[in-house]
């Protein structure tokens, strides 16, 4: 019996169960979860991706973004013709929005330092109804910040 239960936690070791690195927060009705960002070649410029949970009953929306790390924050959309800046994301009472590579994701401009892995970005999230909610969202290589977001 100890032998079987040795295989079993090997083998949830070996598919990958591990906790996540990504930065959370949460205020109110509001829950950011898996937040990272890609390490950048840029030394002012970078991407920051994460899910976004309305537990609440309401629907609300992501309407602003600010970051002490950076001179300016947008949201953007990617679209066939490139990346649009957009003024807000809706997110339905319930429901969840990711921001990903090829959807919506914020974009931070005049970073006061360079996205190197190790570091962390601070954001600040506004919402039309929901208290802000601030998150420390870790910077890891392109690759690693892509598998930590959770699927569609």
């Amino acid at each position: 019996m100890k032998h079987c239960v040795l295989v079993v936690t090997a083998a949830i070791a070996i598919l990958g169960c591990h906790p996540s690195r990504g930065g959370s927060a949460s205020s109110g009705p509001m829950s950011v979860s898996h937040a990272v960002v890609p390490a950048s070649p840029s030394p002012t410029d970078a991407s920051a991706f994460m899910l976004i949970d309305n537990r609440g009953s309401s629907p609300d929306s992501l309407t602003g973004v600010s970051s002490p790390d950076a001179e300016l924050v947008m949201l953007h959309q990617t679209t066939e013709q490139g990346m649009d800046m957009v003024d807000g994301v809706a997110i339905p009472a319930g429901g969840r929005v990711l921001l990903a590579p090829g959807g919506y994701h914020l974009m931070l401009q005049g970073l006061t330092h360079r996205a190197a892995v190790g570091d962390t970005i601070t954001v600040r999230l506004q919402f039309a109804q929901a208290e802000d909610v601030v998150v420390r969202a870790p910077v890891l290589r392109y690759t690693e910040a892509v598998e930590e977001l959770p699927s569609h």
